[in-house]
């Protein structure tokens, strides 16, 4: 089997860019290819239809394929614990009515999912449009020497990366794009809130520590495609991020 298909290739979908990395090797990942293509915000009714225009364009090489979503594209939630679900069909059901009851009929056309955590804590959930997956999948569908293995929101693959850096006291994971902040509070054990809005990360994660009832960590994992700077009354801690900075962050992931 030709060596290229079991490379791995990583997408990153943002609203004025989409990039490509490509990974070989398994033990020690190697970074080869890198491609970024601009693409037009405005363009169509929904906010992904440029990135998704622009990804058709793109002639991809074979390979494993992860499409990681900017946190534009993507909402969050944490669906608190219930005792009484049994089965995946009730426990989607529980995840639809928790964001219809935020965002309301909308939601009806949103395709979520909820990641697995400890017993009896909240989970967290994400929406992304429907339309965007049946439109990822269709990319790749079309004769394409890459196949399809994951659609992930930026959020998810960035935990998942470095939840072994989230120390027992706790910390917030906040990442930062362009007029975008996306801040994840962990105390260690489970999840204690999510918030992803436009603005400054630095003004969301200060009201967030003015709502909270208790105290709250000071330690702060920065996950950025632009530098960032100390602050004062915080523990700022920069992740790792290699050109080109949204896709191939997520090479180790």
């Amino acid at each position: 089997m030709s060596l290229s298909f079991s490379d791995r290739l990583l997408i990153g979908l943002a609203p004025a860019a989409v990039s490509l990395v490509r990974v070989s090797g398994v033990l020690r990942p190697r970074i080869g290819e890198a491609r970024i293509a601009a693409c037009d915000p405005a363009l169509g009714a929904q906010p992904w239809q440029g990135a998704v225009a622009a990804l058709s364009e793109m002639k991809l090489p074979a390979g494993k394929a992860t499409v990681v979503l900017s946190n534009h594209f993507v909402r969050y939630a944490l669906v608190p614990w219930s005792d009484a679900l049994s089965g995946e069909e009730e426990e989607s059901a529980y995840v639809r009515h928790h964001f219809a009851r935020i965002h309301g009929e909308r939601a009806r056309g949103w395709a979520m999912r909820a990641a697995e955590g400890p017993a009896g804590a909240p989970r967290l959930a994400s929406a992304i449009d429907a339309q965007l997956l049946a439109a990822i999948k269709q990319l790749f569908s079309r004769g394409t020497k890459a196949r399809l293995v994951s659609v992930q929101p930026y959020l998810m693959a960035v935990f998942n990366r470095w939840r072994g850096s989230i120390p027992s006291g706790g910390a917030w994971l906040v990442l930062i794009e362009a007029d975008r902040a996306c801040a994840l509070l962990h105390d260690g054990r489970r999840w204690q809130s999510v918030h992803n809005a436009r603005g400054s990360w630095l003004a969301l994660i200060e009201r967030e520590r003015h709502r909270a009832s208790a105290a709250v960590p000071e330690l702060v994992l920065a996950h950025a495609d632009r530098p960032v700077e100390d602050v004062p009354g915080w523990q700022l801690r920069r992740l790792p991020v290699p050109e080109p900075r949204y896709a191939a962050a997520l090479a180790a992931a």
